[in-house]
């Protein structure tokens, strides 16, 4: 990371070194998910003019923002992907607080009656693999800007990653949570527990009293620490997800499954829409900022999804022991 750290006379760049690297994890990605599949994502770029108005990109090379989906795949059912760098002034009357992006300790350190000036760029994925057998999975990686004028009085960074199966396999859990520790652990020993139980808590769907999958790691307003390290760990974590999650799909897109399988995969991706809907702070901040394009909002939705009244699964079967998991979360690496 250092070598990636523009000098501009005195102080590192944050904004152009992690934007930058936020569409090359974009773009990675998206070739990864490619090349498994065999299909091509469709691709949708956009500006913003001197309004606010949202207008057609005329190429990926110049947009502020872009969509991306792969629909109906060999592997995936549905992938919803975004890439943003935008900077603005956020709807009079709106905060980063109000809005859910920031907690009310940070807020509070930003004492200023300015306007609500910001930068903020940030890559996101959704993936709905097609097999029951496989896991959703979610990745998004962001950083944040609170300026006055053009210099930033505040930054800071958030995201991570987390799985969704429908039908558990623990050496997948197992190995999704290592990969992950292990670039937490060597940045700070105390990262990975830390954000794995931030993950727990807030992928969880109170009226349900379940979460909303097996977890990761998850963390948000994070500038506690010096620049390039904590540059280099959320470069790390965004580099980890591949590895992480790519060798499940490898052993699972095959496998067989039932009518059965699938009828419960659309129940879980029920309970994903639940989430989405009533708890996601993302959600609620890109509808009230302007920041997100408002149907690209939903880019992160399943395909289809189902629900039922009293869905309980019978007793020892591998969807209720799913659902032991899932109202009771574990510690996947201990000993």
């Amino acid at each position: 990371m250092k070598e990636m750290l523009e000098k501009s006379g005195k102080q590192p760049t944050m904004r152009g070194v992690i934007d930058k690297f936020f569409r090359q994890m974009f773009d990675h990605t998206c070739q990864v998910l490619e090349v498994l599949d065999g299909k091509k994502f469709s691709e949708h770029c956009w500006n913003r003019n001197h309004q606010g108005l949202w207008t057609v990109g005329e190429s990926s090379e110049d947009a502020i923002y872009i969509d991306r989906v792969l629909h109906n795949g060999n592997v995936w059912e549905k992938v919803g992907v975004n890439y943003v760098a935008i900077e603005g002034e956020l709807p009079p009357g709106m905060s980063f607080h109000k809005s859910g992006a920031l907690s009310t300790e940070m807020a509070d350190k930003i004492t200023t009656n300015q306007p609500n000036r910001y930068f903020a760029t940030g890559s996101s994925f959704v993936i709905h693999p097609y097999n029951p057998m496989a896991p959703t999975a979610h990745v998004n990686y962001r950083y944040f800007e609170i300026c006055h004028g053009n210099q930033p009085v505040y930054w800071w960074l958030g995201g991570g990653a987390d799985l969704t199966p429908a039908y558990l396999f623990e050496e997948d859990a197992v190995h999704f949570h290592q990969v992950h520790k292990q670039v937490c652990d060597q940045y700070d020993s105390s990262y990975y527990p830390r954000f794995k139980k931030l993950c727990d808590e807030y992928f969880h769907i109170p009226h349900r009293g379940e979460n909303r999958g097996i977890g990761g790691i998850f963390f948000d307003n994070l500038n506690n620490d010096h620049p390039e390290k904590l540059l280099g760990f959320v470069t790390g974590c965004a580099d980890a997800f591949i590895p992480a999650y790519m060798p499940i799909v490898e052993r699972r897109k095959d496998m067989h499954f039932t009518p059965a399988n699938k009828y419960w995969q659309h129940l879980i991706r029920g309970r994903y829409v639940e989430f989405i809907l009533s708890c996601d702070r993302g959600i609620r901040f890109g509808l009230a900022s302007g920041m997100v394009k408002q149907e690209s909002v939903f880019n992160c939705m399943p395909p289809a999804a189902r629900w039922e009244y009293d869905d309980q699964p019978v007793p020892g079967s591998e969807e209720a022991m799913l659902k032991e998991v899932l109202k009771n979360p574990r510690d996947w690496l201990s000993s």
